[in-house]
């Protein structure tokens, strides 16, 4: 199961409008609390290569990213463990680049 942080590849299907879509990486935000329960669901952002500079985009960084990539934290999405792919292959974004991605979430979502 992954960890927080952990970047792993989604299947994320044919996207509808402007919603991720297609096999990608991701990041986990779910807490490591719940993640240890082995949940069926978790949440994650996608990353892009295709950066739109908008405030809720995040710098991310991870040892198995082949380009600089950017978290889409307006894209926060719940997914089935089913959708998971190429899970050791990415590496982690770390406890800042994490913890940014919470703040925007939070701001997101007004909590």
């Amino acid at each position: 199961m992954p960890a927080p942080g952990d970047v792993i590849g989604v299947d994320f299907g044919v996207p509808l409008g402007s919603e991720a879509g297609h096999p990608r990486p991701a990041v986990v935000v779910t807490a490591a609390e719940i993640m240890v329960c082995e949940p069926r669901t978790f949440q994650v952002v996608p990353l892009t290569t295709s950066r739109r500079d908008w405030a809720t985009e995040v710098d991310v960084e991870a040892d198995g990213l082949t380009a600089a990539s950017v978290a889409q934290c307006h894209l926060l999405t719940t997914v089935p463990i089913q959708r998971m792919i190429d899970v050791d292959n990415y590496g982690n974004v770390g406890p800042v680049a994490l913890a940014q991605i919470r703040s925007v979430l939070a701001d997101l979502l007004d909590i």
